[in-house]
């Protein structure tokens, strides 16, 4: 190994030891305060991770799919994390390819036990929709034939689609870790990117590993947020 690569090797270590400790630190501040934070800023309740292909998806083995999960939550735990949410980036399929519903109910089931072994204090949820707009357009046709809610025959509001959307979280996204080139958005998502932070990796799903949470935890820590806004 040359000296340049050696010295990246340290100093990236460095990097995440660091991550490591602050983020042990305020778990040990959430702990001893109850949760409570005084500044908005530190606030961090949801994180979305886009990451992979639905086409991946379905070759993630339950195994494997258990042991990222974990891995996730672990990651962000320390951080106050509350919601975990985690998208495709896209569905990967070519033009007229489909996911059989053979390969698609054996990707339902792998999600559905990871999630029940998750252990610790984030609500995990896994989203396997690709297509973002179809998710929206089905969303506000429930809300228009809820025929249970008294309200779903006025105009819609903001506040009960943002509840629709993000349901089971019942906060918006903080953070939208996104993995890909920075060039392309994810087409899972529509709503939760309006006032998220988003924070670009180059790197593939079987790739992402805690180190590379921490370090977009890390970059949104040190931002500005504008929530939908841009810089004066």
């Amino acid at each position: 190994m040359g000296h340049r690569s050696l010295r990246y090797l340290c100093e990236h270590r460095e990097v995440i030891r660091r991550l490591k400790a602050r983020a042990k630190d305020r778990l040990r501040r959430a702990v001893a305060t109850g949760g409570r934070t005084d500044n908005p800023e530190e606030v961090l309740a949801h994180v979305v991770i886009a990451g992979g292909t639905h086409k991946e998806w379905v070759s993630f083995s339950a195994g494997k799919w258990s042991r990222r999960l974990e891995a996730m939550v672990q990651a962000v735990e320390p951080e106050g994390v509350q919601w975990l949410t985690v998208v495709p980036v896209s569905s990967g399929y070519a033009v007229g390819e489909v996911c059989s519903d053979v390969d698609q109910k054996a990707l339902d089931d792998a999600i559905a036990r990871a999630v029940r072994h998750v252990s610790g204090r984030v609500d995990v949820v896994v989203r396997s929709e690709a297509d973002g707009r179809k998710r929206f357009i089905e969303v506000v046709n429930h809300l228009r034939n809820d025929r249970d809610d008294s309200s779903s025959r006025s105009t819609l509001s903001e506040g009960r689609l943002a509840k629709a959307l993000l349901a089971p979280a019942d906060v918006e996204p903080d953070l939208v870790l996104v993995l890909g080139p920075p060039t392309q958005l994810p087409t899972s998502l529509v709503w939760e990117m309006a006032y998220s932070e988003l924070v670009f990796l180059d790197i593939d799903w079987n790739d992402l590993s805690e180190e590379h949470l921490l370090m977009a935890v890390d970059d949104y820590r040190r931002r500005n947020r504008r929530f939908g806004g841009i810089d004066a």
